[in-house]
């Protein structure tokens, strides 16, 4: 099962970008593969014994509007996974990350 968040900021890309690293890491998300240039990121969350691991794809747009758009996208082998409450975490924490 595949799910999707979509988060607007009011910021420009590069500030956002740096603001997802940092949201990342505070969750213990690592960073396997980074395209700056790109607007892409794809994090992982570090499997327990037994468990699917998490990956998530972070696609950062600038919209041309003053705003950037953040998508963020997974993909689930559970009907009643998490992904969805750590996609949501993770727009929180980027907007915490952005408010200084």
């Amino acid at each position: 099962m595949a799910g999707c968040r979509t988060h607007t900021l009011a910021r420009e890309a590069p500030e956002v970008f740096d603001a997802v690293l940092a949201a990342a890491a505070e969750m213990d998300l690592g960073v396997a593969q980074t395209d700056r240039a790109g607007g892409q990121l794809y994090l992982k969350q570090a499997r327990r014994l037994g468990e699917v691991p998490r990956r998530f794809e972070v696609s950062i747009t600038d919209s041309g509007l003053g705003a950037t758009v953040v998508h963020i996208s997974w993909r689930s082998g559970r009907p009643l996974g998490s992904e969805g409450r750590k996609a949501a975490r993770l727009c929180r924490l980027t907007e915490r990350v952005l408010a200084g």
